[in-house]
């Protein structure tokens, strides 16, 4: 397919492992790939359809919809006498559709709800997607031309006003749909010129989901629906893609209706159930950072500040001072640290003092692990909350932390091996509850979970939460 700038290739596979809308899922050895469903075209097709594809990109009439392709077809067909069967017409389309109105080869994959990112490489080499089951995936195809892939990474920018240019070798954009996007070329990407689409999910996590995952356990989402009733704020911590945003996102059920929140991000990822509520992001064009949008919530009476991650000095200190300031019930943020210890290690390493550190009530840790099956050898992966701890502060003002729930590697399953003490009187507090209450309340949030299935929506869990 020549005038489309992407190949395909043959996959040599031994056996066939999954199913996707965009295509089958095939793995040989530990490798695994997708193939995707793409129209097969005889050599005779393949040639027509590169004439009519050249024709309509050279034509200066308006495509902005799935019939005008059709009458298009219709019109060269009977000024080049060309007959063409029901099924040949149809191929033919779905790729028309690909290259004007779509986004060429990528167009079934940004569609997929099941991959997490799509990956770009360079030309010649195979485009990448992460299954949020199977983990990466090579596809089988690739694109020929650094002019098409650019063409294309700039019509998907175009309505941000964004370009990438040699000017400006780097993109950063949050697309309409909420996919974040990410792309470097020549000057600075040496290896040509690539990109990476961190897609949206149009309907997150419930926390329901999170279990069935097993990404973390029904005891620990128990605790963590009652302390996020209370007036704590929680950081958490992970590795790149190991889905600490998600979590949080989920967690934000358990948020009454009816109070204020205030949303700063720099790229938009958070999704509330809550009506009262409003979303802020930094604009770099601006000058605006996320440092900025933290202090403007002093000025907005908060009951709840969502900070969407925490990357500077700057940021930190601000997400810091939100506390301090007790200007919320709670304040939540997301970071980059591999254990609560670095992650207060990292912190002070931004200027943070030891005795501030400690208005952080909760610390989680997510981490994406690698996993092989020894009966298969197939490698995938898995997001799971490594610990839940508590931070209390001595007479010297020092942190302690106190790990609440720790991951067991060699059962794969979260353990409690503490008992909480700052967070518990807090919610004994909040629901005027004693200790046999409290572990009633506990009781019946764990049977909820216990009846409900993923089949539930975001929104109506958060429902079910509020009749609670």
């Amino acid at each position: 397919m020549n005038e489309t700038d992407f190949f395909v290739t043959p996959i040599d596979y031994s056996k066939k492992i999954g199913r996707c809308s965009s295509g089958t899922i095939v793995a040989k050895k530990d490798k695994k790939y997708l193939i995707i469903d793409i129209p097969e075209l005889t050599d005779r097709e393949e040639k027509f359809f590169g004439r009519v594809l050249k024709e309509l990109k050279y034509s200066k009439i308006n495509i902005n919809k799935k019939s005008d392709i059709y009458f298009f077809l219709k019109d060269f067909c009977i000024e080049n006498a060309t007959l063409l069967r029901k099924d040949q017409r149809e191929k033919i389309i779905l790729l028309l559709e690909w290259e004007t109105l779509g986004e060429s080869i990528l167009k079934p994959l940004l569609k997929d709800t099941s991959f997490e990112e799509i990956v770009i490489n360079g030309i010649n080499k195979p485009i990448m997607v992460y299954h949020n089951v199977f983990g990466w995936l090579t596809t089988n195809a690739f694109f020929t031309s650094e002019e098409k892939i650019k063409t294309l990474l700039n019509k998907m920018a175009a309505p941000l006003g964004r370009q990438l240019t040699y000017n400006n070798p780097i993109l950063n954009a949050t697309l309409r749909n909420g996919s974040r996007l990410n792309a470097s070329m020549d000057p600075i990407a040496f290896s040509g010129i690539n990109a990476t689409i961190r897609k949206f999910r149009e309907n997150p996590f419930t926390p329901i989901d999170i279990i069935e995952k097993k990404t973390i356990s029904k005891e620990a989402m128990c605790f963590l629906w009652l302390a996020m009733q209370t007036n704590s704020s929680i950081l958490i911590c992970g590795n790149t893609g190991s889905g600490k945003t998600t979590t949080l996102n989920s967690l934000f059920c358990f948020l009454p209706n009816e109070e204020r929140i205030v949303v700063t991000e720099e790229t938009p990822e958070i999704v509330l159930p809550q009506e009262h509520k409003i979303k802020l992001n930094s604009a770099e064009q601006l000058k605006i950072g996320l440092e900025k949008l933290i202090e403007n919530t002093f000025r907005m009476r908060p009951d709840r500040v969502i900070v969407g991650e925490v990357r500077s000095s700057e940021e930190a200190s601000a997400f810091v001072n939100t506390m301090l300031a007790g200007q919320a019930k709670g304040s939540y943020a997301t970071f980059h640290a591999e254990s609560s210890e670095e992650a207060l290690e990292r912190m002070k390493s931004f200027g943070i003092e030891e005795n501030a550190l400690s208005s952080i009530d909760l610390i989680i840790v997510q981490k994406r692990l690698g996993r092989i099956d020894q009966k298969s050898g197939l490698r995938h992966e898995e997001r799971k909350v490594c610990e839940i701890c508590e931070l209390t502060k001595n007479e010297k003002g020092e942190v302690k932390i106190t790990k609440l729930f720790v991951l067991n590697h060699k059962t794969n399953t979260l353990k409690r091996v503490n008992e909480s003490i700052r967070i518990k009187k807090k919610i004994m507090q909040t629901f005027s509850a004693n200790e046999k209450e409290y572990l009633k309340l506990l009781n019946e949030k764990k049977k909820l979970l216990c009846k409900l299935k993923g089949d539930i929506s975001f929104n109506e869990f958060f429902e079910l939460v509020e009749k609670e």
